[in-house]
Order: C-alpha cells, then sequence, then structure tokens
C-alpha cells in the first residue's frame, strides 16, 4: 500500500515487462498508468477531484485498460469485494489499495478479451454482505451476465 501520493500496483505480467498503477493525486483526482521498461503507454486522471464523491456501499467504474488484455478498474466506497463471479463461474478481483483517505477501495478485474455484459459482485460492509451487478461493456465476443 502506497502514501497518499504514493502509486498502487494493480498487476504486472512479466511475459509482456508491462505493469499497470493507480493513483489518487493530491487534490483527489483519480488516474492510472500502463508502464512497461522504456515507456508510459497510457496515463489518464479524471478531471476533478474525488470523483464521484465517496458514498458508502457504491460501487464506481474508474478506468479501463488493455495492458493486458481488456481490464475494468473500479473503486468500492467504505466496502470490500470478496467475490466475482461472471455468469456463475468465478473472477479473480485484485485489490490494488485505498484512496481518498482510506473510504475507497480499489479493484481490478481482467479479461483476456473485450467481454460484455456485467459480473457480479459480493461486497462486505461491516456485517453486511450485499451482491451488486458491475457494468462491463456492450462490445465483445465474451458475454457475463451477473448470475450466482
Amino acid at each position: 500500500m502506497a502514501g497518499p501520493d504514493g502509486l498502487l500496483l494493480v498487476d504486472a505480467w512479466p511475459d509482456t515487462d508491462q505493469a499497470e498503477y493507480t493513483w489518487e493525486t493530491a487534490d483527489g483526482r483519480p488516474c492510472h498508468a500502463t508502464v512497461g521498461p522504456e515507456l508510459v503507454g497510457v496515463r489518464s486522471c479524471v478531471t476533478t477531484p474525488r470523483n464521484p464523491s465517496v458514498v458508502p456501499g457504491r460501487v464506481s467504474p474508474l478506468f479501463t485498460s488493455f495492458a493486458h488484455g481488456w481490464g475494468q478498474i473500479f473503486a468500492v466506497d467504505r466496502g470490500q469485494v470478496t467475490a466475482a463471479s461472471c455468469s456463475g463461474k468465478p473472477v479473480k478481483v485484485i485489490q490494488a489499495g485505498t484512496v481518498a483517505n482510506g473510504a475507497r477501495t480499489l479493484y481490478a478485474v481482467w479479461f483476456p478479451d473485450y467481454t460484455k455484459g456485467e459480473i457480479l459482485l459480493t461486497v462486505q460492509q461491516g456485517d453486511k454482505t450485499s451482491r451488486t451487478s458491475f457494468p462491463l461493456t456492450d462490445a465483445g465476443t465474451t458475454s457475463c451476465t451477473a448470475t450466482p
């Protein structure tokens, strides 16, 4: 876990020498970058601080990444993802770290190619567990449904 201005490693792929990072700027804007040994392939930040604002239990899409297949970086406010599934099959969820002074946890999911539909997330908030669908995209040859 990084400090308030530090980078959070989302994932690294030794076969391509690339890695995906995310961070929050000093004024609260989420950012991400795809980095290789000799260049930064993608770097972007949202334009307004803490966009969207912290709302307990909310799942917010942040970025789409094409670093190693196709991925979605998203945030959960004051909660923790404990499971994810695509049409009933488990999906690996990577926890990158926290931003927004610890109120928002950043996660990523990766697929080999564009994936349409939605995944089902199980989110823990204190003693409460809930399930929520998370939209992916409307393009792709692979489809997910938010079913347990």
